[in-house]
C-alpha cells in the first residue's frame, strides 16, 4: 500500500479510513487477482444511471492525469510501464477536449 496524506482522516484520536481510500484499496486489490476482469467492471459500470457514469467517468478523468503526473516523475528516474505512457497521452488528450468544450457535469482536473 502506498502511503499518502489522502489515506485516513483523523476522528476522536483513531484513524479512519476515507470512503474514497477503501474504494481505491479494493480496487487496487482486485485487480491484482488473476481472475479480475476489467471489461465485466466496464460493464456493470456502463449500465448505471447517467449521472453516475458521470461521476465514474469523472474519476478516470483524475486516475489519468494523476498517472500521466507519475509517468513524468518515472520516465525522469527512468522507469517506464504502458499503463503510465498509456495515461500520459491520454491526459493529453482530455486536456483538448477541455479546452474544446466546457463540461458541465464534470469536474476535469
Amino acid at each position: 500500500m502506498v502511503k499518502s496524506k489522502y489515506n485516513s482522516i483523523l476522528k476522536k484520536g483513531g484513524t479512519v479510513a476515507t470512503k474514497e481510500h477503501k474504494v481505491g484499496e479494493l480496487l487496487a486489490n482486485s485487480v491484482e487477482d488473476h481472475f479480475f476482469n476489467p471489461a465485466t467492471l466496464a460493464y456493470y459500470l456502463s449500465q448505471q444511471p447517467t449521472w453516475t457514469i458521470d461521476r465514474v467517468m469523472e474519476v478516470v478523468a483524475w486516475i489519468i492525469e494523476k498517472n500521466a503526473r507519475r509517468a513524468e516523475v518515472e520516465a525522469g528516474n527512468g522507469i517506464q510501464s504502458e499503463g503510465l505512457i498509456l495515461a500520459y497521452n491520454l491526459d493529453k488528450l482530455v486536456d483538448r477536449m477541455k479546452s474544446a468544450k466546457q463540461f458541465e457535469h464534470i469536474k476535469l482536473p
